[in-house]
């Protein structure tokens, strides 16, 4: 995707202010809703919200990776767990042949098809452990942040079958990865090869990974063990007195805070390319991955 970093981009209609859709979300996170069976609770929103120059940086390099151009172009595709539909959004910009969505909040699907009216997008409720579709559906299977919130392996099992079953070709599946798996507070880092594991026995092998490579600029600008965040307490009086407001004067949390003054905006815009071109200097070994698997192929398996 090309454009300005600078350019706060979101994907919202018109009539769908930013305003609106970061109260949606808080009120949806208060109430835990729950997109998953046994408990699983994830975000509204697939993409990140992009409210700072990083994150608009960070989600146009998630959505480069996702390679969309390439693999849903005039194909059909199908997202499971869509959410309000944002990813499916994106995936609308490169003309599919069919596109679909399905969700097991039937909440998430009333706003899925406000948000997505003005596309070519079919969304339902479904149980995400027996879908709606019969075998090799769709050319093109795309599941994020999704495995990761499901902590019973033997359900991690139940949804690659179903993700392989109705896939004909390309699987896509963007979860947090790490070298051992970790569980977190509320999902499971497994590693790369655990998921290659699973699809291999669905005659699906890995074709490609990426690990999303923002080492740098998420410790500068997120990191809640980021030393900058101390080195600003301890110089906020004299930033106050510059006319900083008042939050400057604030301890350093666990909380990873937005920026609060346009002054801090124009800061971070200033010194992203400097903390962007060392991304590729401080390699991660986890995060955000984007796994790319194809069905076995007659000259070309495993």
């Amino acid at each position: 995707m090309t454009g300005s970093i600078l350019t706060m981009k979101y994907l919202l209609p018109q009539n769908f202010s930013t305003q609106k859709l970061l109260s949606f979300l808080k009120g949806a996170e208060k109430q835990q809703v729950k997109l998953l069976p046994e408990a699983a609770v994830k975000p509204a929103l697939q993409l990140p919200v992009p409210r700072t120059p990083f994150d608009v940086y960070r989600k146009e390099k998630l959505i480069n990776l996702l390679n969309l151009r390439q693999l849903a172009e005039y194909r059909s595709v199908l997202e499971i767990g869509c959410g309000i539909g944002d990813l499916l959004k994106e995936i609308a910009k490169y003309n599919p042949k069919e596109l679909y969505g399905v969700d097991s909040s039937e909440k998430m699907v009333t706003y899925a098809r406000e948000f997505l009216k003005e596309e070519k997008v079919d969304v339902q409720a479904a149980n995400v452990f027996r879908l709606p579709f019969p075998e090799k559906s769709f050319d093109l299977v795309v599941v994020m942040d999704e495995f990761q919130y499901i902590l019973d392996n033997k359900q991690v099992e139940r949804l690659v079958y179903e993700v392989c079953r109705v896939a004909r070709q390309w699987v896509i599946l963007v979860e947090e990865t790490a070298p051992e798996e970790t569980r977190k507070e509320q999902f499971i880092c497994r590693t790369i090869e655990r998921y290659k594991s699973e699809m291999k026995k669905k005659n699906f092998h890995l074709r490609k990974v990426d690990i999303l490579d923002i080492a740098a600029t998420s410790y500068v600008y997120t990191s809640r063990r980021n030393p900058w965040h101390w080195i600003r307490w301890v110089f906020s009086p004299l930033l106050y007195l510059l006319g900083f407001p008042s939050s400057v004067m604030k301890m350093p949390t666990n909380e990873e805070e937005v920026p609060d003054s346009a002054l801090a905006m124009k800061l971070q815009a200033l010194t992203l390319p400097l903390a962007t071109s060392l991304d590729g200097v401080f390699r991660k070994v986890e995060g955000t991955t984007v796994m790319r698997f194809e069905r076995d192929q007659l000259f070309r398996r495993g």
